[in-house]
């Protein structure tokens, strides 16, 4: 348990941590020139690399895991009644890119906002869903503006929509906002790929 201590602080600011996310843009780029399947199946490999849409993951019970995931949270960790984290998952992906009101979800789900809170985090903690944080800030009217809230994977916001393939896509409601939630999430894998290349790049050249 010593050994253990003393390896863990040798490492103190001398590790960073990678987020595996989803494929993004640059990594699909070669392997298909039509952005649309990879917008409407989105960037998990097995969906994204399906033969049609009707055999990716995210069709038919593709959502049937999402009462096992809570099974894999740390030990520890609060306990989240699945039902309802899919409940609440499922109403993000209907207000897709829109501000965050806790206290109507709240209301619709029968909890309180501050329980709201808590599943969005834990959502955000486990890469399933990202808080936006708005870019002005009004510091002399003390204005507080809502996050917007996304589901991070567009292929998964289609399956809790039921939407499948991209003829039902290009007429469905959400259409706007996933594409708006598509363009942020790769935007920002692209970003953080680079920025994680240069600093391998730095470290070797020291």
């Amino acid at each position: 348990m010593d050994l253990l201590r003393q390896s863990s602080k040798s490492l103190a600011g001398r590790i960073a941590y990678v987020e595996m996310g989803p494929l993004n843009v640059l990594e699909t780029a070669s392997s298909s020139s039509d952005t649309t399947i990879f917008w409407v199946r989105g960037g998990f490999p097995e969906s994204y690399l399906a033969s049609n849409d009707h055999d990716s993951p995210w069709s038919g019970a593709r959502i049937s895991f999402v009462p096992t995931w809570s099974a894999t949270f740390p030990s520890g960790a609060p306990a989240f009644p699945p039902k309802t984290l899919a409940r609440l998952w499922t109403m993000l992906a209907h207000e897709q890119a829109a501000l965050l009101n806790a206290s109507r979800l709240a209301k619709s789900l029968m909890i309180r906002a501050q329980t709201v809170t808590r599943y969005i985090d834990l959502l955000v903690d486990l890469l399933l869903v990202r808080r936006l944080q708005p870019f002005h800030v009004n510091v002399g009217k003390q204005l507080v503006r809502s996050p917007k809230v996304f589901v991070r994977d567009s292929g998964i916001v289609h399956a809790l929509l039921g939407v499948a393939g991209f003829d039902a896509l290009s007429g469905h409601p959400v259409v706007g906002a996933s594409w708006e939630d598509f363009v942020i999430e790769n935007l920002i894998a692209c970003s953080a790929g680079a920025h994680h290349a240069q600093f391998l790049s730095n470290r070797r050249g020291r």
